[in-house]
């Protein structure tokens, strides 16, 4: 992964793992299996739960509808999960754990603690713009899901704050004649403000209908880097 982008390009290029067997890798879940059948067979599910979860939503997805797209017997998959909510918060888990570890590769790399003020924004902007681009089907159903479910919404506003955090940081660092504490708040305002927007853009099925709210749209992604540079009153 490079924090370095096409200008005339619409944000949302960096290129995160789309591997979900990857996300797994070193959690409990995939540690517990000791032959690779049984190794194979999780992976399908995994794989099998988050596509039906994403395009046919998690309600109307059954645990039987997962053991047939996965080609495994129902049994296969209570032997591995109590429910489909532990099936989906072991899915969320895994993506969640995987992509703070990428964004945290990016945002201490030695091309971030080179970047311009300006770099920096355009690669906070280019994160949350690209894991709606790759990962809009399972981030649509934890945003849904963390209107009614606290715990879902305290881990999802957890990452927020991380990944607000990391580059609150560097921009902390470029920028040592700002007061640190307001910058970092400005930061954090920024994310919020430009993620929901993301955000709506994607969580309706089938994206916004709405002109100039679409993350491929180059409009979309100039006017929301020109309205964070203006905020945190950095250089356009």
């Amino acid at each position: 992964m490079t924090i370095h982008r096409d200008p005339s390009a619409a944000f949302g290029t960096i290129t995160f793992e789309g591997d979900p067997i990857r996300w797994m890798e070193g959690s409990e879940v995939f540690e517990k299996p000791r032959q690779q059948r049984s190794r194979d067979a999780l992976g399908r599910i995994i794989v099998a739960a988050l596509k039906l979860f994403s395009e046919s939503g998690f309600d109307a997805t059954r645990v039987a509808d997962v053991a047939a797209e996965a080609e495994v017997p129902v049994g296969t998959v209570y032997k591995h999960f109590a429910d489909k909510d532990a099936l989906l918060a072991a899915i969320v888990e895994g993506y969640r754990r995987c992509r703070m570890r990428e964004i945290a590769e990016l945002c201490t790399s030695e091309a971030a603690l080179a970047a311009t003020p300006r770099e920096l924004v355009e690669l906070h902007l280019d994160i949350v713009f690209s894991a709606f681009t790759l990962d809009s089907g399972l981030l649509r159903l934890i945003e849904r899901r963390r209107l009614e479910d606290p715990g879902t919404h305290h881990d999802q506003s957890a990452a927020n704050e991380i990944v607000a955090g990391l580059i609150a940081d560097r921009l902390v660092e470029k920028l040592p004649e700002r007061d640190p504490e307001e910058l970092r708040q400005q930061v954090h305002y920024a994310h919020s403000i430009i993620r929901g927007a993301v955000v709506w853009s994607e969580l309706p099925a089938g994206g916004e209908m709405g002109r100039g709210l679409k993350i491929t749209d180059m409009e979309f992604a100039r006017q929301a880097l020109l309205m964070a540079l203006r905020y945190l009153r950095i250089p356009e």
